[in-house]
């Protein structure tokens, strides 16, 4: 936000207030700018699961609540054998098939979204292309450290002998992926959720 200012290059009583005021997001590293929450201070997070409003929210969330689920268990296999916990041959039964499942459903999900909802939900508010664009090129980012993922997968699955070397590669390609999805999930919920729950229909 930028204040105005007083000669003596304070800020002036009336933009502290609006400042102190304005919407905020729910995450102090949000990307979103306060002018783009206009539907987030009319619909905040306490509401999100209201009776008025879950029937039209609860589906996305609960789609990203699987997005993280399914993240959080992968990065814990991983934390798992590095640790000693799993073996090796543990380690790659527990991992093989659910990276190819999460990164169908990722590239699935993000389809729909770039193709179809985010387009709509431009049009429906113009003002909220750039907080979309955000969340684009976050697809974009995404869609790379997946594919980089697939590979060390596809190689893991090549690997009966044990490779120390891949598994610490693995390991940090997925604590790359958690902390991008972190901040898009995140960054998406408040800009679509209210969007979701206010829109007729």
């Amino acid at each position: 936000m930028t204040f105005s200012t007083t000669s003596d290059n304070k800020a002036s009583p009336q933009a502290l207030d609006d400042d102190l005021f304005a919407p905020s997001p729910r995450h102090p590293e949000s990307r979103l700018e306060a002018e783009w929450l206009f539907l987030f201070n009319k619909l905040p997070p306490d509401q999100w699961f209201g009776a008025d409003y879950a029937y039209k929210t609860s589906g996305w969330l609960k789609v990203h609540t699987n997005i993280r689920k399914r993240q959080r268990i992968l990065t814990q296999i991983s934390e798992g054998y590095q640790s000693g916990e799993y073996d090796w041959a543990k380690y790659r039964s527990q991992l093989l098939k659910r990276i190819n499942m999460h990164i169908l459903k990722l590239h699935q999900h993000h389809g729909v979204e770039d193709e179809g909802f985010f387009p709509e939900f431009i049009r429906m508010y113009p003002q909220l292309q750039a907080g979309f664009e955000i969340l684009g090129r976050d697809h974009v980012r995404l869609d790379a450290l997946l594919d980089k993922l697939q590979l060390q997968n596809d190689t893991l699955t090549r690997s009966e002998v044990e490779d120390k070397v891949l598994a610490v590669q693995l390991h940090q390609t997925l604590l790359d992926v958690t902390d991008l999805l972190s901040q898009h999930l995140s960054d998406e919920e408040d800009l679509v959720i209210p969007i979701l729950g206010l829109r007729q229909g």
